[in-house]
């Protein structure tokens, strides 16, 4: 069973949370759950409902706004997650060969910082 948007739903694989090594061999370690991961991700893009307007199609990347995803399920051992197509920034044809990543003075912790005073 194959599975398919509806409606103005996106359904997108790849999500873009686990540890990443570059060409160069360097481990980048996950930010998924701690203050830093607070940030934008990537996700493939697998299926689009029928009457979305962004103008994404199956195969293509789109990076979307922190906590506009879904919950992970699951099927036939594949991850899925629904975007909310509002949270959808940009969008790429090729597999982002890098993940935006902020250290700890950039992650947003509620805390207004003036950069001039740092």
């Amino acid at each position: 069973m194959t599975i398919k948007a509806i409606a103005d739903h996106i359904v997108a694989i790849n999500g873009d949370f686990g540890d990443q090594v570059t060409e160069s061999g360097l481990l980048i370690k996950s930010t998924a759950g701690k203050n830093e991961g607070i940030m934008p991700r990537w996700f493939e893009v697998h299926s689009v409902g029928s009457s979305n307007k962004l103008p994404v199609t199956p195969g293509q990347w789109v990076l979307v706004e922190y906590g506009r995803w879904s919950e992970t399920f699951k099927h036939d051992g594949v991850e899925y997650w629904r975007l909310d197509p509002e949270g959808c920034m940009a969008v790429q044809d090729e597999k982002p060969g890098f993940s935006i990543n902020f250290n700890n003075s950039t992650a947003f912790d509620g805390v207004y910082r003036n950069p001039l005073d740092q």
